[in-house]
């Protein structure tokens, strides 16, 4: 069995392992429906997704349609006005199959500018109040990268859960958002436990030192204050690991989260954690693909002529790129996506 906490006032007993819809958009759809089949058959009872996911809401929705009862159904808007939102639950009602959510939240209200929008009169928020008043949704939601916006988010006593990022490089919330979280009773749920699998990339690209799958899970499910932990799964592995990691769970000694905290930083923050929101390149450029190189190869410089081979198989190159500014808007880490892409294709475009 996997353990279960209580997510917050919500009352439900989450198990700590929840299954998140991210990586599933690259899985084929018969292989992401054998995911949730699978994450359900494990025990697995908490399933989030989002409505600009691509197809994984209609993938989850192809088991919701006889499995809706297994679970604490999650999805997300990142409309900001009361009717874009009320129109995006309606197309994500129908892709899940259901009537009803267990839970809204409000997509990444990560700036000052984003929470003043979706807390205004006629903003996302009511449209979320007005699903919960006609029966369309239990509980309220919010999901954010910014540290001050979840304080200000848990501080107005709107939101029944938060969900944020926590993991063995990021662990400011841990430190102050998640107690203050747990003070005011709202469910905690943790995006990122394992970075993007930035941790293990790095290491299968010849890091002496190496963070394993069940160092990162234990540090995340040590915490108290984590109700659910989301396991992003592209293949089936994914979140059989993460449930075996939470069924063989085991604290880290203060020596180990020591080790580990220190490796995974000395990583970087500023890393691509391969969310994909900035797929959305009106050029086309295969921009996650680029990050990644651009991330190895700052971390292992010595590979480039790899990098090289790597990078001329993409098209088209990073040098149409119009610095429209889209990519950048999209990412929830702020990184200097535009500088870095016309960085990597001077570099690696450069006569030898």
């Amino acid at each position: 069995m996997i353990r279960k906490r209580l997510l917050g006032r919500t009352g439900f007993e989450a198990t700590e392992i929840g299954l998140g819809g991210i990586p599933m958009i690259r899985s084929s759809f018969d292989k992401a429906v054998k995911i949730v089949h699978r994450a359900l058959d494990l025990g697995v009872n908490f399933l989030d997704t989002a409505r600009n996911y691509r197809d994984s809401e209609a993938k989850m929705g192809a088991v919701m349609r006889t499995r809706r009862d297994e679970c604490f159904l999650a999805t997300k808007s990142s409309a900001g006005t009361k009717e874009a939102a009320l129109a995006e639950l309606a197309v994500s009602l129908k892709e899940l199959q259901t009537d009803k959510l267990d839970l809204w939240q409000l997509h990444d209200v990560s700036t000052p500018r984003r929470y003043e929008e979706v807390m205004a009169p006629g903003g996302a928020l009511e449209a979320a109040k007005q699903a919960r008043d006609e029966g369309k949704c239990d509980f309220i939601g919010v999901t954010s990268h910014s540290v001050p916006v979840l304080e200000q988010a848990i501080e107005s006593g709107e939101f029944d859960t938060i969900m944020c990022v926590y993991n063995l490089a990021i662990g400011d919330t841990g430190d102050r958002v998640m107690p203050l979280a747990k003070e005011r009773n709202v469910g905690v749920a943790v995006m990122k436990p394992l970075s993007g699998g930035i941790f293990f990339r790095m290491a299968r690209e010849g890091a002496a030192d190496t963070i394993t799958p069940e160092a990162a899970w234990n540090f995340v499910l040590m915490n108290p204050n984590v109700d659910v932990a989301l396991a992003g799964a592209r293949w089936l592995k994914d979140i059989e690991q993460a449930v075996h990691c939470s069924r063989r769970f085991a604290a880290l000694t203060g020596d180990e989260i020591r080790e580990h905290t220190t490796r995974a930083r000395a990583l970087g923050e500023d890393v691509c954690r391969d969310c994909r929101y900035c797929e959305s390149c009106p050029e086309e450029i295969p921009i996650p693909a680029m990050m990644q190189i651009a991330d190895r190869g700052r971390a292992f410089p010595y590979e480039w002529p790899k990098y090289r081979e790597e990078y001329a198989g993409l098209r088209p190159h990073a040098d149409v790129c119009t610095e429209c500014g889209v990519c950048e808007e999209s990412c929830p880490f702020d990184l200097p996506i535009m500088e870095r892409l016309r960085h990597l294709h001077e570099r690696l475009t450069r006569p030898m």
